[in-house]
């Protein structure tokens, strides 16, 4: 989370300049560590190893990866703003659902991100996947069998930071399952989500073989 968003989640939002303060001597006590992001240049943050230790996650580590931070950031962010739009109750975000005891096991593919949602009295579950590198076609169509096979969630969906990758998966996910099955995935494109928030009001995409916007297939929790 990066540090305005972080601040405003805080019971009383502290003054800007103090909340920093407190976070550059938690990153100097070794507890956080920070991240500059090389296209939008906010500066995130997140527990050390150290700091899970502090905090007795050791058993359960966050397994945030230097690796994936981008990717890891966005998801972050789009859950966090299903929530802040009142679309879903709850986010649970990959490494959330790793350290579930037997999660994978009885569900068998861990997503993303879990979005709880519920209409008209009646929860449902989304699995997101955000795709900023285009995977094989061979693990795509292995992930939507996993997602097919599974009765956990109900529906299954994907944001692109490309059109041809939207594109391609709906071709690829389409040709491998059955119609029914086809119309628990959603396809959604942010092209510029690199760089800049994700705009989920205005996002368009595919689903139930329509191109709708993101805004006209989710509404407030009811």
């Amino acid at each position: 989370m990066n540090l305005e968003s972080l601040r405003q989640e805080c019971t009383s939002v502290p003054n800007y300049f103090n909340f920093c303060k407190i976070i550059r001597s938690l990153e100097k006590a070794k507890i956080l560590e920070g991240y500059r992001h090389p296209f939008n240049r906010k500066k995130y943050v997140y527990l050390s190893p150290f700091g899970e230790g502090q905090l007795s996650l050791t058993e359960n580590p966050s397994s945030v990866s230097k690796e994936t931070l981008i990717h890891d950031i966005k998801v972050s962010e789009i859950g966090k703003s299903f929530v802040d739009q009142g679309w879903m109750n709850n986010v649970q975000l990959e490494h959330e659902l790793h350290n579930k005891r037997n999660f994978r096991v009885t569900y068998k593919i861990i997503p993303d991100a879990l979005l709880e949602g519920a209409k008209n009295g009646v929860s449902y579950k989304v699995a997101l996947e955000v795709e900023l590198s285009r995977k094989s076609n061979q693990r795509i169509v292995e992930k939507a069998r996993q997602y097919v096979a599974s009765t956990f969630y109900n529906y299954v969906l994907y944001i692109f930071s490309k059109r041809n990758y939207m594109e391609k998966y709906i071709e690829i996910i389409r040709s491998s399952v059955s119609s029914e099955e086809f119309n628990r995935f959603l396809f959604f494109i942010d092209e510029t989500m690199s760089a800049n928030p994700t705009d989920l009001i205005e996002m368009e995409g595919f689903f139930k073989g329509k191109t709708v916007k993101l805004s006209e297939v989710f509404e407030p929790v009811k």
